[in-house]
């Protein structure tokens, strides 16, 4: 990828070097128009700003922003300059571009990034990043775009390892990745049908059968139709959770596992308590719906 990157960079260079434009704008207001090549001051900009970065210097950085832009980004960049240690960010290659007739400049920018962090995090990351720089020569807006390195401390899009019961197996020994399909959401309004003892709301969420394995070793398969004469049981419920982990197996169907934290308090009608802390796994089917729940508990943590 980093090599496709460069070696574009300069084929767009020997082709603008060889002729008053190339290329073309496929969207916005600039739709149809070519670009040229751009100077090297706007670049040596860029240069200067990313010597700033390096030094975690957040004001000789935001000293070559525009105004407008020190107005809507200034903040947060010194919010999250503070959070640095040290930064190396290393430019592989730069090509300063223009579109027809523009009176500013794009500078596009390869580069490699090391980052710690001051609470000892660490971060290595490729970027793409786009430096707009306006008539005036400062920069007006920047873009990027991140490819994760796999030996990313933190930050990558799957990890971690499934290690099934039967080896061998197709999804034996797969990655992890987090799931994104409305899980949480899910999980929140389940808790608020849940402690309301909402049998509408509650039922809606789970599919036709939901299969549970207690954290006493039981196992039972629900029907919607029994949902009411459990709730009939209790005279309140309060389930408070905790965390909320959705993930499925890399490179599967959308069916996902969620894991949750929680406490719950269960007070029966005849004055019986159960209180808990408890670690859940809820089974998410292919259409979203929640299909399994495997439940495991202990007594709750004394504060």
């Amino acid at each position: 990828m980093k090599k496709l990157v460069l070696l574009s960079a300069f084929i767009a260079s020997t082709f603008m070097a060889n002729a008053q434009t190339a290329g073309k704008i496929f969207v916005g207001d600039n739709q149809g128009k070519p670009m040229q090549l751009g100077s090297d001051k706007n670049m040596n900009t860029v240069l200067e700003a990313t010597k700033a970065y390096n030094a975690v210097d957040h004001d000789a950085e935001v000293a070559l922003w525009s105004d407008e832009f020190v107005k809507t980004g200034g903040e947060s960049h010194k919010k999250s300059m503070a959070t640095l240690k040290s930064v190396t960010n290393k430019p592989m290659a730069m090509l300063p571009i223009k579109i027809q007739g523009s009176s500013g400049e794009i500078v596009m920018v390869q580069s490699t990034e090391e980052r710690v962090f001051k609470n000892g995090s660490k971060q290595n990351l490729n970027l793409f990043e786009l430096f707009y720089i306006d008539k005036a020569g400062k920069i007006s807006n920047m873009q990027q775009y991140v490819n994760i390195p796999a030996t990313n401390e933190y930050g990558k899009t799957s990890g971690g390892k499934y290690i099934s019961s039967k080896p061998g197996s197709e999804s034996d020994g797969s990655s992890l990745q987090f799931s994104n399909r409305g899980e949480i959401a899910a999980m929140e309004n389940l808790a608020k049908a849940y402690n309301a003892m909402d049998v509408q709301g509650f039922t809606s969420l789970i599919a036709d059968e939901l299969t549970i394995e207690g954290f006493d070793g039981s196992k039972i398969k629900m029907t919607k139709d029994m949902i009411p004469g459990i709730f009939a049981q209790y005279k309140s419920l309060d389930w408070k959770l905790g965390l909320i982990l959705p993930f499925k197996l890399t490179n599967t169907d959308p069916a996902s596992g969620i894991l949750v934290y929680s406490t719950e308090k269960r007070v029966m009608k005849d004055g019986t308590v159960w209180d808990k802390d408890l670690m859940e796994l809820f089974g998410f089917d292919l259409a979203g719906k929640i299909n399994s729940i495997t439940q495991f508990s202990r007594e709750k943590t004394k504060k």
